[in-house]
């Protein structure tokens, strides 16, 4: 049984029904590309920046997520809509260059606006042979899947909507606001098409205002989640418990690259049963009840968005 054949086996119901509104007929194509050994590791690397781990006080998560599920979603709405191979594997791929933790490790630089965790993929595809041979199968250049921020509807800047974001939003109000469904996510699906924003660059838009207004509504839950005290200290915190982990030399910086959030969080529970320092912010993270306003930067990554609509 191949590994995408186990992931499929034990994916979460709600998902299987998820993808299958995205894309009713999942395409073969990209099963080669999935059981690649960079994919893999995208299964072990939390959608939710290591937080389905935290106090159950704190979050209430459905169930875990993963950058795997992320990505294979973010690629079948690119499918969907384009039946494009070279953006649909370049939306595949466009999560690879994630640290474990995630957004975590963002905390940790202190940088909450420009996202410096997200790294250049030259090296990491080009050092996988097997993914070289898939995509010389299927005529595709490794730059353009390098480089997916090309493509718009693969990714681009915010206000404007691309697979990668509208796929969070769904996600995400999924799974933690669990402010949406299935059905409702399928009603504002069927009503997105694409056509070229004031730019010049392919972008999605939606029929009716009605489903405009409620994805905004819906990023908006998102965005009061993840500005709350609540986040900002837990997010803080395990960035801090990372950042321990660097100054005793456990492991290093560049290792958030290599290695997945299950390793790391193996590594501190092993550490919280013979260290008093580890032990504290440990039990706190998985433990903590309640926590108290917090001193947030006044400058956050904005997260609002401005679909397009068609003008009747």
């Amino acid at each position: 049984m191949s590994y995408f054949n186990r992931y499929y086996a034990n994916l979460h119901p709600e998902l299987k029904s998820y993808f299958e509104i995205l894309s009713p007929e999942f395409p073969k194509f990209l099963i080669p590309y999935i059981n690649t050994q960079i994919m893999q590791r995208l299964d072990r690397i939390g959608y939710f920046c290591g937080m389905t781990r935290a106090s159950k006080a704190i979050y209430n998560f459905k169930y875990e997520l993963s950058r795997l599920d992320h990505s294979i979603s973010s690629a079948l709405i690119v499918w969907h809509f384009t039946s494009d191979k070279t953006q649909t594997i370049a939306a595949l791929f466009h999560d690879v260059g994630t640290p474990a933790f995630a957004h975590v490790i963002d905390y940790l630089n202190k940088d909450y606006t420009h996202q410096s965790t997200e790294i250049d993929l030259t090296d990491i595809l080009y050092n996988d042979s097997i993914l070289k041979c898939l995509l010389l199968r299927d005529q595709i250049d490794i730059e353009d899947v390098i480089d997916y921020k090309q493509f718009s509807l693969v990714d681009n800047q915010r206000p404007k909507i691309c697979a990668d974001r509208l796929d969070g939003i769904f996600l995400t109000s999924l799974v933690w606001t669990q402010k949406t469904n299935l059905e409702e996510i399928e009603k504002i699906y069927q009503q997105i098409d694409i056509d070229f924003n004031l730019d010049g660059e392919p972008e999605y838009y939606f029929m009716d205002e009605k489903s405009v207004f409620r994805l905004i509504e819906l990023n908006d839950e998102i965005t009061k989640l993840c500005y709350s005290d609540e986040d900002f200290y837990m997010m803080t915190l395990l960035a801090n418990i990372v950042k321990k982990l660097i100054k005793y030399n456990i492991i290093k910086y560049e290792d958030l690259w290599i290695t997945d959030d299950y390793k790391l969080f193996d590594l501190i529970e092993q550490l919280a049963k013979v260290s008093k320092e580890f032990t504290k912010m440990y039990q706190d993270f998985t433990t903590i009840k309640t926590i108290k306003p917090q001193n947030k930067p006044s400058i956050l990554n904005d997260r609002r968005i401005k679909p397009l609509v068609m003008k009747k």
